[in-house]
């Protein structure tokens, strides 16, 4: 399993963190949550073209993480190659009607032509694959927010939190996780409901026992805090004894 971080960043622009979107790579699947307005073209320079997404999970459907669908699915429609294989695209409660907006404002431009367009929504459970299984739980953020845990068939964990703040539901998806993904986006002492604070993410590292923490999703309060505060490494540490990555775009992390 192959994990890259397609856009660190948020709603907010940032010259050098794009919206938030994460690609998953097991086997020969490749698995996109999140896409944010730009995802597309980030795919793009990661490697990834419009034939290549095999599965789309949205967290939620806050513009910063689902966008861009819209270019995904215009490109899917009129791009050459044609695209032919099914699509698939997960989310919470709401996911349907999200796509129906979409199409009254879009219509045509956005309904596939040569492939068939799978839905499902999902507040919490499993759904088992050929290699891989994905467990979803509700996360605090918006009304149907939720989270995935991805287990491949060869024993491999990746747990990607989409927004959320601290809760059971994170603690069970990321619970001795190999490499746990955390939105991290603001600093300890501007702590917004229903996101994390880097002590916040180090302390659901620390209680989930995970390998390896990934930090993500950061507002640009937050990512000047970090790097202004040449502290932050070691008092993160002092909370969590694992691996911490401070995520940039197209960083790549063998799970």
């Amino acid at each position: 399993m192959e994990l890259t971080i397609i856009g660190s960043g948020t709603g907010l622009p940032s010259k050098t963190r794009a919206y938030p979107c994460t690609l998953v790579k097991i086997k020969k699947s490749h698995l996109v949550f999140d896409t944010g307005p730009g995802s597309l073209r980030q795919l793009f320079l990661a490697g990834i073209t419009y034939l290549d997404i095999d599965h789309i999970y949205y967290s939620h459907f806050h513009p910063d993480h689902s966008l861009d669908l819209v270019s995904i699915l215009f490109a899917m429609r009129y791009s050459d190659p044609k695209r032919t294989k099914p699509l698939s695209i997960t989310g919470p409660t709401g996911l349907k009607a999200f796509y129906e907006g979409l199409l009254l404002v879009f219509g045509e431009t956005i309904k596939p032509k040569t492939f068939e367009l799978l839905f499902r929504e999902i507040e919490k459970g499993e759904m088992v694959f050929d290699d891989w299984k994905i467990v979803v739980k509700p996360l605090q953020h918006s009304q149907h927010s939720i989270g995935y845990r991805i287990e491949s068939m060869e024993g491999k964990t990746l747990t990607y939190s989409g927004d959320t703040g601290y809760c059971d539901g994170i603690l069970h998806l990321a619970k001795k996780v190999n490499t746990l993904v955390l939105e991290c986006s603001f600093p300890d002492d501007q702590k917004v409901e229903g996101h994390l604070t880097p002590r916040l993410c180090a302390q659901i590292a620390s209680e989930s026992q995970c390998d390896r923490l990934v930090l993500s999703h950061f507002y640009p309060v937050c990512d000047t805090s970090r790097k202004n505060n040449k502290q932050l490494d070691n008092a993160l540490k002092g909370i969590y004894k694992g691996e911490i990555v401070l995520a940039e775009d197209f960083v790549r992390i063998t799970v």
